[in-house]
């Protein structure tokens, strides 16, 4: 059986058993699977208490960080004023970011 199919018949089955039978144990067990082996939900729970107790400090930079770069991107795909391609967009502000870090 290919993956694809393997994937869409564990989908069927997981939507069954969550619509007819909650109480059955092979979806508490997918459940327990998705929240220790996908979400790490004991690293994640204790990640979340570190950040709720830590102290928050809000700096303001003079020209975007390296962790912003992701959001000037998507706010460059939603604005299409430009007739250059995305690809070349992104690789200007990036070279331009790039540039802008060496002279500071």
């Amino acid at each position: 059986m290919r993956s694809k199919h393997l994937q869409a018949s564990s989908d069927l089955f997981y939507d069954v058993f969550r619509a007819y039978d909650a109480g059955n144990l092979l979806l508490a067990q997918a459940n327990r699977e998705v929240l220790v082996r996908q979400l790490e939900q004991s690293r994640l729970t204790h990640t979340l208490q570190r950040m709720a107790a830590a102290k928050t400090t809000v700096v303001r930079c003079k020209r975007p960080t390296p962790f912003c770069f992701p959001l000037l991107v998507e706010r460059l795909q939603q604005s299409q004023v430009s007739s250059e391609s995305m690809a070349a967009r992104v690789a200007k502000m990036a070279l331009q970011l790039e540039e802008a870090a060496q002279r500071a």
